[in-house]
């Protein structure tokens, strides 16, 4: 806890990245339906990639679409995770695959204003020059942990490994580089997937890793789903066990359970299914795989050279709703005659035991092909569930693409109309080869704001753009209503970051006195002011930072019913 007066403890500092250009090139390709893929599982972090430009597409009014993303690199930015802080709602970090130094690393991005405005920054190289497949996790106490695979593209059998880092502090600083699994000269991990307990089970706080193992390197069809583990109270991960009989596979996910059991999915390449699998004992041991569903593609190339597959993306409702446990899965499948592809789900209420049939997400009616792909789910603290996914409707050549999400208020039974979330369309060849999209989008979601964020090329590369989603599930509000009174005081900052003005506003449970402090990264008090007397409501006050240095502060407001603090960010 901050303390009162000049000194507060001290925050960690921010990695600094170092930068290497290496530039790879190769053609890119296109088709002109679903091409299926009847291989084996390739090992997709090792893909070559070239950079090109295009221009913008079709241009729509809704939600207000922003860059995260700052560099002028023209490189791509793509395949995308964020989590939103369960204890600071206002904090949101997200995490992609970033090639702006000309190769495979990955970026990060942080909001102290609930999504508003960001900071972003590149980890630095850890252990191997290259990064790749970006995941995110965020735990009950708000700690986030970023799980990459980090490899020497040249080097030895051996030179990878599954690393995470983590924060305590809103993403704005990263340490604690811990490989979950790495240095093995027989393999190349792949395609990762993290999840973590946040239940009340003894496992409360474990991490779990789950991914696609190219033994036998470089033999790519031999691959078994693999896991490891991370107790909250252990330094180090558990050896890897396998959860998968069968092998061929690739694309796992997992999810953790009301009662802390653990959900594996992932695809097979041999039959062409989705694979399910559980653990009852904290990821000790696993059932025997099961089919969930038979898929018409494992992978396949769609029109504009986009890398698609049938994975599976879960969620499960933790909230103490009537749906509490229910477990929803996702994917995307292909019509019989290849021309399309469309987003489906399911759900099992008695932990995957049985599943309901699988009901369409996507609702267009066009009278042409129309493909949907790369979905994600989450469930809010609300037991709202929200999907988002890439979707063609816009263009009747089937090409650019669009983003488009969806909800239900009653655990999956009925779903709202889709809407369009971005303001201008895609070309999948704008800053790409096949492939290079990326294959999953950031979701995640309090129970006031919905948070996305994905791969746009309307600048003509691939940047990384957001939107805040707030208003889907209110009711109408009277013109000018008169803000509720909170149980406690209330402190936010806008803008955030900002460049030096900000504005501090709060909201008073009661009539007090106000006294507001800033405080440096160091912990110094670097400013202060007495507001006087403040009758109950809103207030704001303006706080000049122009002669301050870049960096995180925290203001604290003191009053007569409680302490409230905020974060802000100063970049000049």
């Amino acid at each position: 806890m901050i303390a009162s007066g000049d000194i507060m403890p001290p925050l960690l500092l921010l990695l600094l990245p170092v930068s290497i250009i290496i530039m790879l090139s190769s053609p890119a390709t296109a088709g002109a339906a679903v091409e299926p893929w009847n291989g084996p599982p390739r090992m997709l972090s090792r893909m070559p990639y070239e950079a090109t430009t295009t221009q913008p597409g079709f241009h729509l009014d809704e939600f207000e679409n922003f860059r995260i993303n700052t560099d002028a690199s023209g490189q791509l930015q793509n395949e995308e995770m964020a989590c939103v802080n369960p204890v600071f709602i206002d904090e949101v970090v997200a995490v992609w695959r970033d090639f702006r130094f000309g190769y495979r690393r990955v970026g990060f991005g942080f909001s102290m204003d609930f999504g508003r405005t960001w900071q972003d920054d590149v980890f630095p190289p850890m252990f191997f020059p290259w990064q790749s497949d970006p995941v995110l996790v965020v735990d009950t106490e708000g700690i986030f942990t970023a799980m990459m695979i980090t490899f020497d593209p040249g080097g030895a059998p051996g030179s990878d490994g599954l690393l995470t880092v983590r924060s305590t502090n809103g993403g704005y600083s990263w340490q604690d580089s811990l490989f979950a699994i790495g240095y093995d000269p027989a393999a190349f991990e792949d395609k990762e997937m993290l999840a973590v307990d946040r239940s009340d089970s003894p496992w409360r706080g474990s991490l779990y890793c789950v991914w696609a193992r190219f033994f036998g390197y470089p033999n790519t069809d031999s691959t078994h789903i693999a896991i490891v583990r991370k107790r909250a109270d252990s330094a180090a991960y558990t050896l890897p066990s396998y959860v998968s009989q069968t092998t061929t596979n690739q694309w796992a996910n997992v999810i953790v359970g009301t009662e802390g059991e653990v959900y594996v999915s992932w695809v097979n390449y041999q039959i062409g299914t989705l694979m399910f699998a559980k653990s009852l004992d904290g990821g000790e041991t696993f059932s025997p795989e099961e089919v969930l569903a038979y898929t018409g593609f494992r992978s396949a190339n769609i029109n504009g050279g986009i890398l698609v597959f049938s994975y599976g993306a879960m969620a499960v409702d933790e909230t103490d709703g009537p749906h509490r446990g229910r477990l929803y899965l996702i994917y995307t499948d292909t019509r019989p005659d290849l021309t399309e592809t469309d987003i489906w789900m399911i759900f099992s209420d008695d932990g995957g035991q049985n599943w309901t049939p699988k009901l369409m997400l996507n609702d267009d009616d066009e009278g042409y092909p129309v493909d949907q792909f790369h979905p994600w789910i989450t469930v809010d603290p609300l037991g709202r569930v929200w999907v988002v996914f890439y979707d063609r409707r816009n263009d009747q050549e089937n090409y650019l693409f669009d983003l488009y999400f969806t909800a239900s208020e009653d655990g999956g039974q009925s779903w709202i109309d889709n809407q369009r979330i971005t303001t201008e369309s895609s070309d999948p060849q704008a800053g790409s080869r096949a492939g290079l999209l990326g294959e999953y989008i950031g979701l995640c979601a309090s129970e006031a704001h919905t948070h996305v964020v994905w791969t746009d090329t309307r600048l003509g590369d691939q940047d990384v753009f957001g939107v805040v989603i707030d208003s889907v599930f209110l009711a109408a509000e009277p013109v000018n209503p008169v803000p509720p009174l909170p149980q406690e005081p209330t402190l936010t900052v806008f803008p955030n970051p900002g460049n030096s003005a900000f504005q501090l506003q709060y909201n008073l449970p009661q009539a007090s006195p106000v006294n507001l402090t800033l405080y440096n990264i160091l912990g110094h008090r670097v400013w202060s002011s007495q507001q006087g007397l403040q009758s109950a409501g809103l207030h704001q006050t303006k706080l000049d930072l122009s002669d301050m240095a870049t960096g995180l502060y925290i203001a604290r407001l003191e009053s007569r019913s409680g302490v409230a603090f905020a974060k802000l960010f100063l970049a000049k």
